[in-house]
């Protein structure tokens, strides 16, 4: 095992690289459905994929929660332990998934009703996904938590290429939007299958069983829950109220522009997930966090700007590039300004992993707040994407600088939970 160093700058390289291949092969995933679709089929396809994101955010909750327990496993030496909690968060989270099956069935004409769907199937395909998506994280967390990023970074190439290799196929065969979709199902199952062999070395180890209480793994789960929930919901809720409230045709612009500027903007993730362990690491063994922190948000700022510059001088070359035609050019005035409009929800994001990695949970109360602000501005302002894409940045703007100050609460630092490792 590495000595405790600050590898920040080589493990974020590592995951900027493998994020960068996720984006790109994302962006060519996108780039080819928008030819291959209408706009009003991709509007449905970005507000299904949006929805993924916040339904199965428990599967991000337990990915940052097995992160942290093998961050505390390996500062202690105890690998013998990886196996029993493998085996136990499993049981746990399939439970959940058939959960999760049922409530989409039961909910299918309300969702389709209220987002403009007309096809059924397509929440089934979404009921499917959430059972997957709640397995892999189980994987990606022991591989995070031990800071095995190649392998990490392997995982997530392997999910986004698989997508993008199953969408040319599914497309080519003949199955539309229900293809599109279902191209995210199968790369998960080839993601998770292939994680279980990444993360093969820790069931040969002698297993330890050992009791993990549901109070304790879930005590720490909820609160990474809940701010995972409401960071989705601040990224996805303007798409959500576009297609809502617009055209579906008018929805689907919306939708390439809100594709465009996360795809720029959300490279820099990869310092947040190379941030989050070893700030649990540190903070478990009571070293300083604090420099990741700075490192961590000022490496985010500079990548992020980079993107925002491109989109802004070359918005057409990027519109041109990703749908390859002309009818989304008349969304040319707000991809320029998208990207700046979500910087400071890519700057939140690597707050509330240092939050979180540190126990420090008064942000989740700021989030919160500001959802309710948000959900009833653009429920009343809402007639020009413009208006959507201010209060998006003034919303976020506001946040991120409520959740960093929070940071400074001498009261924070007093929620330490003292590793008693069961």
């Amino acid at each position: 095992m590495k000595d405790q160093k600050d590898y920040l700058l080589k493990d974020s390289f590592i995951l900027f690289l493998a994020t960068s291949i996720v984006n790109l092969s994302n962006f060519i995933f996108h780039m080819y459905v928008t030819r291959n679709l209408s706009p009003s089929d991709y509007g449905a396809l970005a507000t299904l994929l949006g929805m993924i994101i916040i339904f199965i955010m428990p599967s991000q909750a337990l990915l940052m929660t097995v992160t942290k327990r093998v961050s505390i496993y390996k500062a202690h030496n105890q690998f013998e332990k990886i196996f029993s909690l493998f085996k136990k968060t499993t049981k746990w989270f399939l439970i959940l998934g058939i959960f999760y099956f049922v409530f989409f069935m039961l909910f299918s004409n309300f969702i389709k009703s209220f987002f403009n769907i007309d096809d059924i199937i397509l929440i089934l395909i979404l009921s499917f996904i959430s059972i997957v998506a709640l397995m892999l994280p189980i994987v990606r967390g022991i591989l995070q938590g031990m800071q095995k990023f190649a392998g990490f970074g392997l995982n997530l190439i392997s999910d986004a290429v698989f997508r993008l290799l199953c969408v040319i196929l599914f497309i080519n065969l003949g199955f539309g939007l229900r293809g599109t979709l279902a191209s995210s199902l199968f790369s998960a199952l080839i993601a998770y299958i292939l994680g279980l062999f990444m993360i093969s070395e820790f069931f040969r180890i002698k297993e330890k069983p050992f009791q993990l209480k549901k109070r304790e793994f879930f005590g720490y789960a909820l609160p990474v829950f809940f701010s995972m929930v409401a960071f989705s919901i601040l990224s996805y809720m303007d798409l959500f109220i576009v297609k809502h409230f617009y055209e579906k045709e008018q929805a689907g612009l919306y939708a390439v522009t809100s594709i465009i500027g996360k795809a720029f903007l959300y490279f820099p993730m990869a310092i947040a997930m190379a941030l989050y362990p070893k700030v649990s690491e540190n903070f478990e063994l009571n070293k300083s966090t604090k420099s990741l922190l700075i490192k961590s948000v000022v490496l985010t700022a500079l990548i992020s700007f980079i993107g925002f510059l491109f989109c802004f001088f070359f918005p057409e070359f990027v519109i041109k590039l990703l749908t390859g035609g002309k009818k989304y050019l008349e969304i040319t005035g707000i991809v320029r300004i998208f990207g700046l409009a979500i910087l400071p929800l890519v700057l939140l994001n690597v707050i509330i992993n240092y939050l979180l990695a540190t126990h420090r949970y008064f942000f989740i109360y700021i989030m919160y707040s500001g959802i309710i602000i948000y959900t009833i501005l653009l429920w009343l302002f809402h007639k020009t994407f413009f208006q959507v894409i201010f209060i998006l940045f003034l919303v976020n703007l506001i946040i991120f600088i409520l959740s960093f100050g929070s940071i400074f609460i001498p009261e924070n630092d007093k929620i330490k939970v003292k590793g008693k490792i069961n």
